[in-house]
């Protein structure tokens, strides 16, 4: 039987991969080199990408890179199983098998650097850590001694807890009452993290050959690549992301994100025509290197973790048409002085899950954002936990102008500029912790 095929024209094959979803145009054009030339100047539309030091996420396939161990044996100690198991240790290790800090890598062209001069790794190779190391294996080891003698005798720790004691029980008294599985499981856990020392200190190499691991994962379905540990975890990285991204024309990302701390190992002349970008406030500087200034953002979600860094003068910021900002109530009176430069017309303010605002809060910013003048349309949003929080903002309002006007859930006032504020709130649908919203509206008087 003779079969025929006829010929893909040029720009058939373009509108095909236009619409073709980016994690499947990476195999398609690694099977079929003739059209890699073509692929590349097709704009590579994605959902959601996401960027940290040694994973890059793309829709809803990861591609990570860790150091894997592979042992000469059969005993593994549970620290190396569980980071094999997870992909591999997410930085390099030395000979003996101990991280190397990621501030020891520089910092190449192309990458974006999220370091700053106070940043300072952790040493985790150091006599003190060994000691503490130490300490802490021997607590394991007399608590889990102490409950196998209990056993012996046929006495619950719940007793014995509950009696007199010797001044060494009484030093080991909290460990008792964590539960003998996880005392087991923290013993070995221990004994893993200070097998390095003991490879240093007697010049051992471990029992067991490093490679680079690559994971490709979509839900349940991994592909793990192995190669020759030749290069260092970074150098890997940067070649992954040059492979996916290096020498595309335009990228086009509806939501983008990242949780690097360290240094993101780009390809040189990388940009992003982004429509979301999601960050930690410290990371919006760095992330504005590679989106692409000409188009302005649709939304720019800003956490507001532990310093509060003023940069909303920003053009990335000031240029977005929301800006969604998470905090905790220890910013507000911050927050509440920066709105006075604040352009955005849509702003929304959420509090992380963990705390409980209370009217005041809400109202000490609502105030900041009214200490601008700001002309019709423009808008202010706040998650709510409660009704009665609402009504007491609402209160609050009142209480603090002298004519407003009251309906259900909102009150209304005049300013001077012949505009009127409205601040109402309405509930939230399939919310889960702010059921609420709480808005603040200037309308025509």
């Amino acid at each position: 039987m003779v079969s025929y095929s006829i010929p893909m024209g040029h720009e058939s094959l373009k509108t095909i991969l236009l619409h073709t979803d980016p994690n499947l145009r990476f195999k398609i054009a690694q099977r079929i080199p003739k059209i890699r030339l073509t692929e590349k100047t097709v704009p590579f539309k994605i959902k959601s990408l996401s960027l940290n030091e040694s994973e890059t996420v793309i829709n809803s396939q990861s591609y990570k890179l860790g150091v894997y161990c592979r042992y000469h044996t059969d005993d593994i100690p549970l620290g190396i199983k569980n980071r094999n198991k997870w992909g591999g240790v997410s930085s390099d290790l030395d000979q003996y098998g101990f991280e190397v800090p990621a501030s020891s890598t520089p910092i190449l062209n192309g990458d974006v650097s999220f370091r700053t001069e106070h940043d300072e790794d952790d040493q985790i190779d150091t006599e003190e850590i060994e000691y503490s190391l130490q300490l802490s294996l021997r607590a394991y080891e007399e608590a889990l001694a102490k409950i196998n003698q209990l056993e012996s005798e046929g006495k619950t720790v719940e007793d014995f807890l509950a009696g007199p004691m010797s001044e060494d029980d009484q030093r080991i008294r909290d460990m008792l009452e964590i539960p003998k599985e996880q005392l087991q499981s923290g013993l070995k856990g221990y004994r893993s993290l200070l097998l390095p020392f003991h490879y240093r200190r007697n010049n051992l190499s471990p029992p067991y050959t490093y490679y680079i691991q690559l994971t490709i994962a979509q839900g349940d379905v991994k592909t793990i690549q192995r190669y020759e540990y030749n290069q260092k975890l970074y150098e890997a990285a940067k070649k992954l992301n040059e492979i996916l991204f290096a020498n595309r024309q335009v990228i086009i990302v509806n939501q983008f994100e990242t949780r690097c701390f360290d240094v993101l190992r780009l390809p040189s002349a990388f940009k992003i025509f982004a429509n979301y970008v999601y960050g930690y406030n410290e990371q919006i500087v760095p992330i504005s290197s590679i989106v692409d200034s000409s188009r302005t953002l649709d939304k720019l979600g800003i956490v507001i973790n532990h310093e509060f860094i003023p940069i909303f003068q920003h053009s990335l910021v000031k240029n977005s048409e929301k800006l969604s900002i998470t905090t905790h109530p220890g910013h507000n009176d911050q927050l509440a002085k920066a709105f006075e430069t604040m352009e955005n017309q849509r702003i929304h303010i959420g509090f992380f899950d963990s705390v409980n605002p209370n009217a005041n809060n809400y109202f000490s910013l609502i105030q900041g954002w009214l200490s601008k003048k700001r002309i019709v349309g423009f808008k202010i949003t706040f998650g709510l936990k409660t009704d009665q929080i609402g009504e007491e903002v609402l209160e609050l309002v009142r209480n603090g102008n002298e004519v407003t006007e009251s309906a259900e859930r909102s009150v209304t006032f005049l300013q001077s500029d012949a505009t009127k504020v409205k601040i109402s709130y309405s509930p939230r649908d399939k919310a889960k912790v702010y059921k609420f919203l709480l808005t603040a509206r200037i309308m025509k008087a």
